[in-house]
Parts: C-alpha cells; structure tokens; sequence
C-alpha cells in the first residue's frame, strides 16, 4: 500500500515530464513556424555571412515547374476574385493583389525566385523565364512553366 508521500513523488515527477514536454514543443514549434525575424521576407544577410540562397535555385525542374503552375493558379484566382468584387479586371501589376484589402493582401507576390518571375499585364498572367530556351520572354499563362 502506498503512502501519502509515495503518491506526492508521483505527482511532481508527473508536472515535471509535462513541462519538459511542453519546452521541447515550444522549441519545435518557434523553429517550424520562423522564429526569428530572417524568415520574413527576403533572407537577411550578415555581415561576414553570405546570404542564402532562394530556395528554388537548386531544386529539381519537376518541383519548379509545380511552384510555377500552382502560382499562376494562385494569381488567376485572385484576379477571379478582383474581377467578382468589382466587376473588372485589375490593373497591371501586383499593387491591387497584395495590398490592403486586395486577393492575397498580407502576402506576397508568387514568384519563383531564380527561376521564373511571373507578372500581371493588365489582360492575363505571363511567366518569364530566367534560364533556358526561352529566358527572358514573357510566355503567356502556365505554358510558360512548361519550358522550366
């Protein structure tokens, strides 16, 4: 049979498990979700210390041209839903989809770092790419993945 003390051990090695749980999840998590200021926005440099690199810079052609279709869809829908709110399409560029109150207001505009940028022209979203055949031309909606 146990005593009243035995049972108090029991208690305090419990509240010590649960708060050394509760410490390695709150470590895990503040890394996961960016705990410092560098994961928002561009990657900070330090003097002394190269910047990283984008991450799509060295990533396989299959998983850049999914970043790019899944972005043109991304802007084609907000601009669906500019043209539903107020019965036009936007103007050219990104102001009106990330800004206040726009489609993708407190994000930012898709883009495929060093291998693709993608553009508004006021009629349809274009895809420029930066490396191969095509580099540089403004291809017209997700067949502009196509050559990434």
């Amino acid at each position: 049979m146990r005593g009243p003390r035995e049972a108090g051990v029991s208690v305090v090695s419990a509240l010590a498990g649960v708060v050394i749980v509760l410490v390695l999840g709150s470590i895990v998590l503040s890394q996961t979700l960016g705990g410092s200021p560098a994961h928002h926005g561009a990657p900070a440099s330090q003097p002394g210390r190269p910047a990283t690199a984008p991450a799509l810079a060295s990533a396989p052609p299959a998983a850049v041209h999914a970043a790019c279709v899944t972005d043109v869809a991304a802007i084609e829908s907000a601009v669906a839903a500019y043209e539903t709110l107020h019965g036009s399409l936007p103007p050219a560029g990104t102001a009106w989809a990330t800004g206040v109150g726009g489609p993708l207001a407190g994000q930012r505009w898709p883009s495929g770092d060093a291998s693709f940028t993608l553009e508004w022209t006021g009629t349809s979203v274009g895809v420029r790419p930066l490396r191969g055949p095509h580099a540089r031309q403004v291809i017209l909606g997700a067949a502009g993945c196509a050559d990434l």
